[in-house]
């Protein structure tokens, strides 16, 4: 189930992204506060996807005694 659910978020991280940007430009040539929600609820999906990529990756290095320096936050999730 973590591999499946690591590929989705990866996949919803790149379309985030890619939406983001276009998102960005149309914003940038025609200014509306439209254009500039949804550009940031593609950033806020964006984020949210990285961060639990980075979580996932950080777990997997922690329990393989990779880690040298530790995350507070992601720690602070794997102690809960």
């Amino acid at each position: 189930m973590k591999p499946l659910s690591y590929l989705a978020a990866f996949a919803i991280a790149i379309w985030a992204l890619s939406k983001g940007w276009a998102s960005l430009r149309e914003t940038f040539q025609t200014p509306d506060p439209a254009g500039v929600g949804m550009t940031l609820l593609y950033g806020a999906l964006f984020v949210g996807a990285f961060l639990y990529l980075g979580y996932w990756s950080y777990a997997a290095d922690r329990a393989a005694g990779r880690v040298r320096r530790r995350i507070g936050l992601y720690e602070r999730f794997l102690r809960s």
